[in-house]
């Protein structure tokens, strides 16, 4: 494994070692590398997410980010090996959207070291906590929009806003991002900004504690509707790219979501209502919408076959909230906010990071 010594050596890029990994990524990693190094259009390879910084967890899955030369557009491949394994593939003009938590393990002309050196990391964190921050208002907006019409389209807002919201107090505390473990990343971040408190307040939002006692229930639904909607996109361009690539859903269920409920059932939880919405977001792009409607339940009456199951299955779920707690909770959303902008105003993450 290879990597620019001069670039490095005058950056504070980290190359990443694989003898670091225990089996089986070690050994996935170390095979993909090779095969991708023996490739005339490949330039450099890395390695970002969690694996990257040593939070290593029985889900873990494999990001590899690889440069290529050209012109190519930026194109993401999903696969199930004997662990997850996501590749990001970038052409030379498209270095920009190279993760920022990428570290180098082959660049022998040193293209990703520059490119990720050439970035100031405050600026980086504080466009990402400004985006979080706008996509959080904007939802709460639109669930309240939603609320006097129908509270569990309002609630649906609600908890994709939760995303954004733990995001900027991940961020804050200088924190990597991370899709899967949110709640347990969050924790770690409320520890460093000595505000336990926001963990709690942050867990009502995803209607914990009782859906917590629903989570096994909660991991059937998705199995289940995964089972109905996956082929829905097989012909959809724009459909979800791990639906749109992997044969059927068995593999990507058992690599990755399963592993969430033996280990940590509030990331569970979390990620089943941030998935049925996210799906639903696509539903409503293929149905010819270019965003999901405030009132996402009426428009979502329309649909019919797998789109309406998957529909279904997500209303039930959001019916383990009381009705008459919604309102409370779009209150407890815009209180989270404001906590939000101070802290992130206050840049926790020069002194964490």
């Amino acid at each position: 494994m290879s990597t620019s010594n001069i670039d490095l050596e005058r950056s504070d890029i980290r190359p990443f070692e694989p003898t670091k990994l225990p089996l089986p990524w070690r050994g996935v990693l170390v095979r993909e590398v090779n095969r991708l190094k023996t490739r005339n259009d490949v330039i450099a390879v890395g390695v970002c997410g969690s694996l990257a910084y040593d939070d290593i967890w029985p889900g873990a899955d494999l990001d590899i980010e690889v440069i290529v030369k050209g012109d190519r557009p930026k194109e993401i491949i999903t696969t199930e090996q004997e662990i997850s394994v996501d590749y990001g593939f970038f052409g030379e003009n498209q270095l920009s959207e190279i993760p920022s938590e990428t570290r180098p393990i082959h660049d022998p002309y040193g293209t990703l070291a520059r490119e990720l050196g050439s970035r100031v990391r405050d600026e980086v964190i504080q466009q990402a906590l400004n985006a979080q921050l706008v996509r959080t208002q904007n939802g709460l907006v639109w669930a309240k929009n939603a609320l006097s019409e129908d509270p569990f389209s309002a609630l649906a807002w609600i908890t994709t806003v939760s995303q954004a919201l733990a995001e900027i107090f991940t961020l804050s505390a200088g924190l990597n991002r991370t899709h899967p473990r949110v709640v347990s990343r969050l924790e770690k971040a409320t520890a460093l900004l000595r505000r336990n408190d926001l963990l709690e307040t942050y867990g009502r939002l995803l209607g914990f504690p009782q859906t917590l006692e629903k989570a096994k229930e909660l991991l059937s639904e998705l199995q289940l509707g995964y089972r109905e909607i996956w082929n829905y996109f097989k012909d959809k361009t724009n459909g979800p790219v791990y639906m749109v690539q992997q044969l059927d859903s068995e593999a990507w269920f058992k690599n990755r979501i399963v592993p969430l409920y033996e280990y940590d059932t509030r990331d569970l939880v979390n990620l089943v209502l941030s998935e049925f919405r996210f799906i639903l977001a696509f539903i409503f792009n293929v149905a010819g919408y270019e965003r999901s409607p405030d009132v996402v339940f009426r428009d979502a009456a329309r649909f019919s076959g797998p789109p309406s199951h998957w529909v279904q299955r997500y209303k039930n779920i959001l019916r383990l909230f009381p009705p008459d707690e919604i309102p409370r909770l779009l209150a407890l959303g815009n209180d989270l906010l404001k906590e939000a902008r101070i802290i992130a105003e206050g840049e926790s993450w020069m002194r964490n990071g």
